[in-house]
């Protein structure tokens, strides 16, 4: 059986347009207008509002004319058990199509104001899962986040009761993936993590959503860099950079994306591009005041900025500018923050370390140990294990003893990572 929309089809001829020209009309590729009327795909929600004005019909009636029309293939009979079953067979598919009971999440017809209480509903749980992930970690989190997109998100976006929110809801799904990628990371499960930045980037297309997209380029661009992958880090920054441009909160953005590039420079071990990017991150961060408000876009602060120059200059070899950017982090971390905190004390530990200051990093990783007892954070504790191996030569004096011991009672083996190798951008 092969389905197709030959009413659509007929519809949009008897609106003057042919294939090309609502294409053009909606802004979309001529194939795209094809797969419809071909029933291999179907409009999104947030389509199907321009194209019935362009069709100039009732939101009902093209609902109507989505619905898969089937012609029937001629049936070849080799014998009489074969006949009675060919038969069967098109006497079920000439019956009318049973009808599929929809779940929404919205009431028949709801009103305007209640569909955005519906966003504003999603907003704040977003809100409140990034606020627990800060205090605790993604660890306890992520799976709460993951059944909230499949009960509560991934229903409305094909709930054709939806529409008025169209590229809306489009723009929280991108967000709460993009939330479930960072929980993921956090837990150790980078594979999901890339998958999930992946989707939400898609899903942010839909919305046509520059401050998204560009926020998302930047979630990426960190994955990359875990993942060793120092090329595609700048790579996926300089394209978040070009989406920024283009919305609200470019300075906030282009300060986190350019302290993206300069972590992949300074993978790559260059020092001069490294530092170019971490100059033009502080420049733009001084603006922040030209800024104009953006819904769903990750913080980006000084104690931020100061983290990831941090990394940068450890890496580089810099270790005195590294302790002062790690300081930094730790004046400006207080209160909830206690994740990041824990990743500015981690730094200032190894680069302490380094420099043959053992008293005080090992005094630092027993702060994080205490800290780790509350963090279900995978990252934190693998830096942790590093912080380990890197005092244990110094076993001998007594506070790395202390440490090694706390360290004993937090630290589990942790498993080989995983990842995909592609990124969508």
């Amino acid at each position: 059986m092969v389905a197709k929309r030959d009413e659509l089809a007929r519809a949009r001829r008897a609106a003057g347009y042919t294939q090309e020209r609502l294409a053009e009309a909606l802004a979309i590729d001529v194939k795209t207008v094809g797969n419809w009327e071909s029933g291999k795909t179907e409009p999104l929600p947030c389509k199907r509002p321009k194209l019935a004005a362009v069709l100039k019909v009732s939101a009902d009636r093209l609902e109507e004319l989505l619905r898969l029309a089937p012609t029937y293939a001629a049936v070849e009979v080799s014998n009489e058990r074969d006949g009675a079953a060919a038969a069967a067979r098109v006497d079920e598919q000439r019956r009318p199509p049973r009808a599929v009971p929809v779940v929404s999440l919205f009431p028949a017809q709801p009103a305007q104001q209640d569909r955005q209480a519906d966003l504003a509903t999603i907003q704040a749980m977003a809100t409140a899962f990034q606020v627990a992930d800060r205090k605790v970690g993604g660890g306890q989190i992520y799976s709460a986040v993951v059944h909230y997109l499949q009960t509560e998100i991934s229903p409305r976006l094909f709930d054709p009761a939806s529409d008025i929110l169209g590229e809306r809801l489009f723009e929280a799904a991108a967000s709460l993936t993009e939330i479930a990628g960072w929980m993921a990371h956090d837990s150790g499960r980078d594979q999901y993590a890339q998958r999930h930045f992946s989707q939400s980037y898609r899903l942010a297309k839909v919305a046509d959503h520059p401050a998204l997209l560009a926020n998302i380029c930047a979630s990426m661009s960190h994955l990359a860099g875990q993942l060793h992958q120092a090329a595609d880090a700048v790579r996926i920054a300089q394209v978040g950079l070009a989406h920024a441009e283009r919305g609200p909160a470019r300075q906030r953005l282009s300060a986190r994306l350019h302290a993206m590039s300069a972590r992949g420079f300074a993978m790559q071990g260059d020092a001069d591009a490294s530092r170019r990017a971490l100059m033009d991150a502080e420049c733009v961060l001084e603006r922040l005041h030209e800024d104009t408000s953006a819904e769903w876009i990750s913080q980006f602060d000084e104690a931020s900025l100061a983290g990831e120059a941090a990394l940068c200059y450890d890496a580089l070899g810099d270790r005195k500018q590294a302790e002062r950017q790690a300081r930094r982090v730790l004046e400006l971390r207080v209160g909830d923050r206690v994740r990041s905190r824990a990743f500015g004390q981690l730094t200032l530990a190894e680069v302490l370390a380094g420099g043959g200051e053992i008293d005080e990093a090992a005094a630092l990783g027993r702060e994080i140990c205490a800290a780790a007892g509350s963090l279900t954070s995978k990252r934190v504790r693998t830096q942790l294990a590093k912080l380990q191996v890197t005092l244990r030569p110094h076993r001998s004096v007594p506070a790395v003893q202390l440490f090694l011991a706390d360290c004993s009672h937090v630290l589990q083996p942790a498993a080989a990572p995983e990842s995909d190798t592609s990124w969508p951008v």
